[in-house]
């Protein structure tokens, strides 16, 4: 399939090299491999702060032209760019306009932020009703703020617009409506889902089931390590945003115990789900909108909090990982922190894995590799323990 040509843009600090921001968009370049795209050009401008009418200043939009107006640039050989990439959550009417502009030479090019790019990721791979509605109304909710968002620009006047793409005040008056009056009708639908899987919890609860959650940043390997521990094969890809609904599984029985040592003493079943990846910034009313998904956390006896090690941005990601979960009322639940990927750390990992022990001692830190099996077993027994205490 042929890959879709993206410019990735950012603005950084003037203090900044340009080769820190380049490592920036590392997250934003993933993003859009998963999506289907190829960034062919990076465009990074130092300033202060993002222009006021259009994020980059009159320079790089004009630099942002000339590429895009011409679909054999030699810096975009393998044809014309379709999507301009900002790796910033961009004010709606900064979008306009620059949407605007880059319209007078390539009518084609659509220009997205962060969260526009997030939103058609998880669209492509959302496959449950569940996980489907909740795009829609992310989406949505997403799109109305854009609305709101533009009371500024040319499409707020009474009347006129620019030609066939404009609408004038009154259109999005009906806009807003409709947005309001579909979510309203989706967030009823997501609802009696909800309901069935708030039963399901409740009965597993009565049957005096265990649950644990495995939550992390997004392709920290936590699918890698679901499968591990319940014998499962779901989906395992290097990309993000692979898991959006949530899948279960039974927690298979540790390598070492003895025949006549039962697996569970206390005769109860233990639950394993796999839930969404994180990710920085995104918007409360994106997590909110995943809250059904995130249920199984909500409710889960034990969060297996999955760190990939030998991510140069682990400290930050972990750190993305405790705010969402203060988001959503479940940082003080019992949790243990998992650090995968050891393998990868060669002669490091000692005075790496010692240093983590003392900083993450109160989240009972745990190291393993999926990849070589160094340490699954261990950490089942451990789960098993910890749901004991």
């Amino acid at each position: 399939m042929k890959k879709i040509k993206v410019i990735l843009v950012d603005v950084i600090s003037p203090h900044k090299h340009t080769s820190d921001g380049l490592k920036d968009l590392s997250e934003l370049q993933a993003l859009v491999k998963t999506y289907g795209g190829i960034d062919v050009i990076r465009v990074i401008q130092h300033k202060t702060a993002p222009d006021k009418a259009t994020f980059i200043g009159s320079g790089k939009v004009e630099e942002l032209l000339q590429i895009v107006a011409n679909p054999q640039d030699s810096r975009s050989p393998e044809g014309s760019v379709r999507h301009v990439i900002i790796n910033s959550i961009v004010q709606p009417a900064q979008l306009f306009e620059l949407t605007k502009k880059l319209w007078s030479v390539n009518s084609n090019v659509q220009v997205w932020d962060r969260i526009d790019l997030i939103l058609n990721i998880f669209e492509k791979h959302a496959k449950s009703a569940e996980s489907k509605l909740q795009i829609e109304i992310a989406r949505m909710r997403h799109m109305r703020f854009r609305i709101y968002g533009l009371g500024g620009t040319i499409l707020s006047r009474q009347a006129g617009g620019i030609g066939t793409r404009g609408i004038g005040e009154t259109n999005i008056e009906r806009m807003r409506r409709h947005f309001k009056k579909q979510i309203r009708r989706k967030k009823d639908q997501l609802e009696k889902l909800v309901k069935q899987r708030q039963l399901q919890l409740q009965r597993r609860h009565e049957y005096g089931i265990k649950t644990i959650s495995i939550i992390g940043y997004t392709n920290a390997g936590k699918t890698s390590l679901f499968n591990l521990l319940t014998g499962k094969q779901g989906q395992v890809r290097d990309a993000l945003f692979v898991t959006l609904d949530s899948a279960t599984g039974i927690l298979t029985n540790p390598q070492g115990l003895r025949k006549s040592e039962p697996a569970n003493p206390e005769g109860y079943t233990i639950l394993v789900s796999d839930t969404i990846g994180f990710i920085h910034n995104l918007p409360p009313s994106l997590i909110d909108s995943f809250r059904s998904t995130l249920m199984e956390s909500i409710h889960a006896d034990l969060i297996v909090h999955v760190v990939d090690i030998a991510d140069e941005k682990m400290e930050q990601k972990i750190k993305t990982v405790e705010e969402i979960l203060a988001d959503l009322g479940i940082s003080g639940k019992k949790q243990s922190i998992v650090f995968n990927k050891i393998d990868k750390l060669g002669g490091e990992y000692y005075k790496t894995s010692s240093s983590l022990k003392k900083q993450y001692s109160f989240y009972n830190p745990q190291f393993i590799s999926v990849n070589n099996l160094q340490g699954i077993e261990e950490l089942k027994l451990n789960l098993k323990r910890m749901l004991k205490n």
